[in-house]
């Protein structure tokens, strides 16, 4: 087993990172504070290994993590506008930590959690929390598991579980910023997209979910045939300037077992496939990263700089009826996962 002490939590408790890998050089550190994925090291086409994900070099910046590199994040992924919504005839008052919206589970999410951690295999590392009723004032007792497996088919799998006993909320997903060049290179411009989907759902000038699901075909947002992710990204489009680049979910498309999304770089000829049962999954450019941010191996973040493909329920879908809920309901037993497959072209 791999496990190497990570640093002292601001709280006192150690925390810890933990190796996953398979025997193909495929390899994950994660650690038990926040379930952050802080490095994925992948082959490239010579057969030298990459970090292809951005993060820190020590735990007290994870504990601040604005930019939730890596992170687990829950109760619930993305924006709940205004922090309010009803369930079972009861309304909801979340913080709103995000301008006039809610993200990511709140200021002292999952990604501030010391999680139980238990590498149960080289190739598994099993993670669980107890969330307990008023957590960031969600409902209900929650018990949570997240596992990371490194498959030997070259994939990185996260899965998720949870359990309550009120109906609550529950659209969890992991934060990875990629680039398929490494995390030392400074864009991801030139990396080729693809997204299997028709429609997003559009946001407004807060960030916030309208409730209409817009078509991409003849926007700038159209990703259902490769392009260069920099090619569209700074197109006058009002969905494009509200977010000064790509922060979108997308409704993914039936696939028949398919990926859903598949991200290239033809410098390091590293290829990722992305394959998930959930219904969306939001495309996030790094728009808002700049060279105040200091990143692993003391190098300065820019705007563009990474990618990511957070695979969830829709924003703020508890507040639209024609989304699919996002919730687990009292005395249920949920489950659903992720698969990140590399390969070099």
């Amino acid at each position: 087993m791999y496990k190497e002490k990570f640093g002292i939590c601001k709280k006192g408790r150690m925390a810890y990172l933990y190796t996953i890998r398979n025997k193909m050089g495929l390899s994950a550190k994660i650690s038990d504070f926040g379930g952050v994925m802080v490095n994925l090291f992948v082959k490239d086409k010579k057969g030298k290994l990459r970090d292809i994900v951005m993060g820190y070099d020590t735990l007290a910046e994870y504990e601040v993590n604005p930019t939730y590199f890596g992170a687990t994040i829950g109760r619930c992924a993305n924006r709940i506008k205004g922090g309010t919504f009803t369930m079972d005839g009861i309304e909801h008052k979340l913080e709103c930590n995000n301008g006039v919206n809610h993200l990511h589970g709140g200021f002292e999410g999952f990604d501030k959690k010391l999680w139980n951690a238990e590498q149960i295999a080289e190739n598994i590392l099993k993670l669980t929390l107890f969330s307990p009723d008023g957590d960031q004032k969600y409902p209900g007792n929650l018990l949570v598991c997240v596992i990371y497996t490194i498959t030997n088919d070259n994939a990185l799998e996260i899965t998720y579980r949870g359990f309550c006993d009120k109906t609550t909320l529950f659209n969890m997903t992991n934060h990875a910023y990629f680039n398929l060049a490494g995390q030392d290179t400074d864009t991801i411009l030139d990396h080729e997209l693809r997204i299997d989907a028709n429609v997003i759902t559009a946001v407004d000038e807060n960030m916030s979910i309208t409730g209409e699901l817009m078509p991409v075909e003849g926007t700038p947002l159209d990703f259902r045939k490769t392009k260069k992710i920099g090619r569209n990204i700074n197109a006058d489009h009002p969905q494009i300037r509200y977010v000064n680049g790509f922060d979108h979910n997308y409704e993914i498309n039936e696939t028949d077992g398919l990926a859903a999304a598949e991200a290239y770089c033809e410098e390091s000829g590293i290829c990722m496939s992305m394959y998930t049962d959930q219904p969306g999954v939001q495309l996030y450019t790094g728009n808002y990263l700049d060279s105040s941010l200091m990143i692993k191996g003391n190098k300065n973040a820019t705007q563009y700089r990474a990618f990511c493909l957070e695979t969830q329920f829709f924003p703020d879908a508890i507040n639209h009826p024609n989304f699919i809920r996002p919730t687990i309901e009292a005395g249920e037993y949920i489950e659903y996962s992720t698969r990140y497959m590399f390969c070099v072209k």
